[in-house]
Protein backbone atom coordinates (compact mmCIF):
# COMPACT_ATOMS: atom_id res chain seq x y z
CA UNK A 1 0.00 0.00 0.00
CA UNK A 2 2.89 2.34 0.83
CA UNK A 3 4.47 1.72 -2.60
CA UNK A 4 1.14 2.50 -4.31
CA UNK A 5 0.69 5.76 -2.36
CA UNK A 6 4.16 7.00 -3.31
CA UNK A 7 3.57 6.20 -6.98
CA UNK A 8 0.21 8.02 -6.97
CA UNK A 9 1.75 11.10 -5.34
CA UNK A 10 4.52 11.23 -7.95
CA UNK A 11 1.98 10.81 -10.75
CA UNK A 12 -0.09 13.75 -9.49
CA UNK A 13 3.05 15.88 -9.22
CA UNK A 14 3.98 15.16 -12.84
CA UNK A 15 0.45 15.98 -14.02
CA UNK A 16 0.77 19.36 -12.34
CA UNK A 17 4.15 19.93 -13.95
CA UNK A 18 2.67 19.13 -17.38
CA UNK A 19 0.22 22.02 -17.32
CA UNK A 20 2.97 24.50 -16.43
CA UNK A 21 5.47 23.10 -18.93
CA UNK A 22 3.02 22.73 -21.81
CA UNK A 23 1.85 26.34 -21.49
CA UNK A 24 5.26 27.66 -22.46
CA UNK A 25 6.58 25.11 -25.00
CA UNK A 26 5.04 23.64 -28.08
CA UNK A 27 7.28 21.15 -29.82
CA UNK A 28 7.05 21.34 -33.59
CA UNK A 29 5.81 18.40 -35.66
CA UNK A 30 9.25 17.75 -37.14
CA UNK A 31 10.89 17.36 -33.71
CA UNK A 32 7.98 15.33 -32.36
CA UNK A 33 7.43 12.88 -35.22
CA UNK A 34 11.09 12.22 -36.10
CA UNK A 35 12.39 8.77 -35.12
CA UNK A 36 14.32 9.18 -31.87
CA UNK A 37 16.98 7.13 -30.14
CA UNK A 38 19.22 7.38 -27.11
CA UNK A 39 20.49 6.01 -23.83
CA UNK A 40 18.94 5.37 -20.45
CA UNK A 41 20.10 4.45 -16.98
CA UNK A 42 18.53 4.08 -13.58
CA UNK A 43 18.06 2.29 -10.28
CA UNK A 44 16.31 -1.06 -10.06
CA UNK A 45 14.70 -2.03 -6.73
CA UNK A 46 14.04 -5.77 -6.90
CA UNK A 47 11.58 -7.70 -4.74
CA UNK A 48 12.40 -11.41 -4.45
CA UNK A 49 9.27 -13.22 -3.30
CA UNK A 50 7.75 -16.69 -3.19
CA UNK A 51 9.91 -19.66 -2.25
CA UNK A 52 13.34 -18.00 -2.34
CA UNK A 53 15.72 -20.78 -1.21
CA UNK A 54 18.57 -20.25 1.23
CA UNK A 55 20.42 -22.83 -0.85
CA UNK A 56 19.71 -23.41 -4.57
CA UNK A 57 19.45 -27.17 -4.19
CA UNK A 58 16.70 -29.80 -3.86
CA UNK A 59 18.11 -30.47 -0.37
CA UNK A 60 17.29 -26.91 0.72
CA UNK A 61 15.02 -26.70 3.79
CA UNK A 62 14.61 -22.95 4.30
CA UNK A 63 12.92 -20.13 2.37
CA UNK A 64 12.59 -16.39 2.80
CA UNK A 65 11.97 -13.16 0.84
CA UNK A 66 14.28 -10.24 0.17
CA UNK A 67 14.94 -6.99 -1.66
CA UNK A 68 17.93 -5.63 -3.52
CA UNK A 69 19.02 -2.43 -5.28
CA UNK A 70 20.94 -2.51 -8.56
CA UNK A 71 21.74 -0.29 -11.53
CA UNK A 72 20.41 -0.85 -15.04
CA UNK A 73 21.23 0.79 -18.36
CA UNK A 74 20.71 0.38 -22.08
CA UNK A 75 19.65 1.90 -25.39
CA UNK A 76 16.23 2.66 -26.83
CA UNK A 77 14.46 3.96 -29.90
CA UNK A 78 10.95 5.31 -30.36
CA UNK A 79 8.54 6.86 -32.85
CA UNK A 80 5.52 9.08 -32.23
CA UNK A 81 2.44 7.88 -34.12
CA UNK A 82 0.30 10.80 -33.00
CA UNK A 83 0.54 13.55 -30.41
CA UNK A 84 -0.94 11.06 -27.97
CA UNK A 85 0.78 7.75 -28.76
CA UNK A 86 4.47 6.74 -28.93
CA UNK A 87 5.86 3.23 -29.54
CA UNK A 88 9.42 2.12 -28.85
CA UNK A 89 11.97 -0.64 -28.22
CA UNK A 90 14.52 -1.09 -25.43
CA UNK A 91 17.69 -3.17 -25.07
CA UNK A 92 18.51 -3.41 -21.37
CA UNK A 93 21.27 -4.78 -19.18
CA UNK A 94 19.15 -6.01 -16.27
CA UNK A 95 20.75 -6.63 -12.89
CA UNK A 96 18.55 -8.31 -10.25
CA UNK A 97 21.22 -9.59 -7.89
CA UNK A 98 20.43 -9.63 -4.20
CA UNK A 99 20.99 -11.07 -0.74
CA UNK A 100 18.46 -12.97 1.33
CA UNK A 101 19.08 -14.04 4.90
CA UNK A 102 17.46 -15.17 8.12
CA UNK A 103 17.79 -17.15 11.34
CA UNK A 104 16.69 -20.76 11.03
CA UNK A 105 16.50 -23.89 13.18
CA UNK A 106 17.92 -26.92 11.40
CA UNK A 107 15.71 -30.05 11.15
CA UNK A 108 18.22 -32.07 13.18
CA UNK A 109 19.88 -31.81 16.60
CA UNK A 110 23.50 -31.94 17.69
CA UNK A 111 25.01 -33.75 20.68
CA UNK A 112 26.84 -31.87 23.42
CA UNK A 113 30.56 -32.78 23.13
CA UNK A 114 30.80 -32.90 26.95
CA UNK A 115 27.83 -35.26 27.35
CA UNK A 116 26.56 -37.04 24.21
CA UNK A 117 23.30 -37.81 26.01
CA UNK A 118 22.41 -34.10 25.80
CA UNK A 119 21.19 -32.98 22.41
CA UNK A 120 20.55 -29.40 21.34
CA UNK A 121 18.71 -27.66 18.57
CA UNK A 122 21.02 -26.16 15.97
CA UNK A 123 20.12 -22.53 15.16
CA UNK A 124 22.10 -20.71 12.47
CA UNK A 125 22.13 -17.30 10.80
CA UNK A 126 22.17 -18.09 7.10
CA UNK A 127 22.78 -15.78 4.15
CA UNK A 128 22.96 -16.26 0.40
CA UNK A 129 24.01 -13.76 -2.24
CA UNK A 130 22.51 -14.35 -5.67
CA UNK A 131 23.91 -12.87 -8.87
CA UNK A 132 21.30 -12.65 -11.64
CA UNK A 133 22.05 -10.66 -14.78
CA UNK A 134 19.94 -10.59 -17.96
CA UNK A 135 20.13 -9.00 -21.39
CA UNK A 136 16.55 -8.01 -22.17
CA UNK A 137 14.74 -6.70 -25.22
CA UNK A 138 11.24 -5.30 -25.05
CA UNK A 139 8.62 -3.12 -26.59
CA UNK A 140 6.80 -0.26 -24.90
CA UNK A 141 4.03 2.18 -25.56
CA UNK A 142 3.41 5.64 -24.11
CA UNK A 143 0.04 7.39 -23.98
CA UNK A 144 -0.12 11.17 -23.44
CA UNK A 145 -3.52 12.13 -21.96
CA UNK A 146 -2.92 15.82 -22.63
CA UNK A 147 -0.82 15.40 -25.82
CA UNK A 148 2.94 15.13 -25.99
CA UNK A 149 5.52 15.96 -24.96
CA UNK A 150 4.76 15.98 -21.26
CA UNK A 151 3.11 13.61 -18.84
CA UNK A 152 2.50 10.07 -20.07
CA UNK A 153 1.41 6.61 -18.95
CA UNK A 154 3.39 3.63 -20.20
CA UNK A 155 3.09 -0.12 -20.66
CA UNK A 156 5.72 -2.65 -21.71
CA UNK A 157 6.52 -6.29 -22.40
CA UNK A 158 10.01 -7.75 -22.44
CA UNK A 159 11.96 -10.97 -22.62
CA UNK A 160 15.42 -11.49 -21.18
CA UNK A 161 18.13 -14.08 -21.59
CA UNK A 162 20.30 -14.98 -18.60
CA UNK A 163 23.94 -13.97 -19.05
CA UNK A 164 25.28 -14.62 -15.53
CA UNK A 165 24.09 -16.58 -12.50
CA UNK A 166 25.85 -17.68 -9.33
CA UNK A 167 25.39 -17.84 -5.56
CA UNK A 168 27.46 -17.65 -2.38
CA UNK A 169 26.11 -19.17 0.85
CA UNK A 170 27.32 -18.77 4.43
CA UNK A 171 25.98 -19.94 7.82
CA UNK A 172 27.01 -19.07 11.41
CA UNK A 173 25.87 -20.99 14.50
CA UNK A 174 23.84 -19.03 17.06
CA UNK A 175 22.74 -21.91 19.30
CA UNK A 176 23.78 -24.02 21.19
CA UNK A 177 26.02 -21.75 23.22
CA UNK A 178 29.02 -24.09 23.13
CA UNK A 179 29.08 -23.90 19.32
CA UNK A 180 28.18 -20.21 18.97
CA UNK A 181 30.17 -18.42 16.28
CA UNK A 182 31.14 -21.58 14.39
CA UNK A 183 30.85 -21.19 10.64
CA UNK A 184 29.81 -23.79 8.11
CA UNK A 185 32.05 -24.18 5.05
CA UNK A 186 31.09 -21.52 2.51
CA UNK A 187 29.41 -22.82 -0.62
CA UNK A 188 29.24 -21.14 -4.01
CA UNK A 189 28.75 -21.86 -7.69
CA UNK A 190 26.18 -21.63 -10.43
CA UNK A 191 22.49 -21.71 -9.52
CA UNK A 192 21.08 -25.18 -10.04
CA UNK A 193 18.03 -25.46 -12.37
CA UNK A 194 18.02 -21.71 -13.11
CA UNK A 195 15.60 -20.58 -15.82
CA UNK A 196 17.54 -19.24 -18.80
CA UNK A 197 14.71 -16.95 -19.97
CA UNK A 198 12.71 -14.29 -18.15
CA UNK A 199 9.43 -12.69 -19.23
CA UNK A 200 8.02 -9.52 -17.68
CA UNK A 201 5.33 -6.87 -18.11
CA UNK A 202 5.51 -3.30 -16.86
CA UNK A 203 3.33 -0.27 -16.19
CA UNK A 204 4.41 3.22 -15.23
CA UNK A 205 4.40 6.93 -15.84
CA UNK A 206 6.87 9.66 -16.71
CA UNK A 207 7.42 13.12 -18.11
CA UNK A 208 9.22 14.46 -21.20
CA UNK A 209 11.30 17.59 -20.77
CA UNK A 210 12.02 19.06 -24.20
CA UNK A 211 15.27 20.92 -24.80
CA UNK A 212 17.06 22.16 -27.89
CA UNK A 213 18.63 18.82 -28.81
CA UNK A 214 16.02 16.30 -27.70
CA UNK A 215 14.16 15.02 -24.64
CA UNK A 216 15.10 14.28 -21.05
CA UNK A 217 12.57 11.81 -19.64
CA UNK A 218 12.44 10.64 -16.01
CA UNK A 219 10.00 7.81 -15.39
CA UNK A 220 8.96 5.20 -12.84
CA UNK A 221 8.02 1.68 -13.92
CA UNK A 222 6.65 -1.23 -11.91
CA UNK A 223 7.67 -4.46 -13.63
CA UNK A 224 5.85 -7.72 -12.93
CA UNK A 225 7.99 -10.85 -13.22
CA UNK A 226 6.06 -13.49 -15.18
CA UNK A 227 8.68 -16.25 -15.06
CA UNK A 228 10.07 -18.41 -12.28
CA UNK A 229 13.72 -17.84 -11.43
CA UNK A 230 14.30 -21.56 -10.83
CA UNK A 231 12.52 -24.18 -12.91
CA UNK A 232 12.33 -26.92 -10.26
CA UNK A 233 9.74 -28.11 -7.70
CA UNK A 234 11.81 -27.07 -4.67
CA UNK A 235 11.54 -23.35 -5.60
CA UNK A 236 8.77 -23.16 -8.16
CA UNK A 237 7.23 -19.89 -6.91
CA UNK A 238 10.35 -17.70 -6.73
CA UNK A 239 9.78 -14.63 -8.90
CA UNK A 240 11.19 -11.10 -9.03
CA UNK A 241 9.23 -7.86 -9.36
CA UNK A 242 11.03 -4.56 -9.92
CA UNK A 243 10.41 -0.88 -9.29
CA UNK A 244 12.55 1.10 -11.73
CA UNK A 245 13.46 4.78 -11.59
CA UNK A 246 14.92 5.51 -15.02
CA UNK A 247 16.05 8.59 -16.95
CA UNK A 248 15.99 8.52 -20.77
CA UNK A 249 18.09 10.85 -22.90
CA UNK A 250 16.63 10.85 -26.40
CA UNK A 251 17.76 12.58 -29.62
CA UNK A 252 16.30 12.80 -33.12
CA UNK A 253 17.86 10.35 -35.60
CA UNK A 254 18.62 12.15 -38.88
Amino acid sequence: MKRLSILLLLALTLVGMHSAHAQGIRVGDRAWYTVRGGLFAGVNQSFHFGDVPLMPSPDNAFYTNGTSTNFIFGVHGEKALTRYVVLGLRLTFDQMSGEVDGRFTDPFRVADPGDPRIVNELVRDQSVEYTLQYLSVGGYGKVYPMSGPGFFLSGSLQVGTLIKDDFSHSATVVEPEWAKGSEAPAQSGEIKDVNGMRFAAGAGFGYDFYFRYGFLTPQIIYEFGLSKVIDAPYADSWKIDNVRVVVDLTFPIP
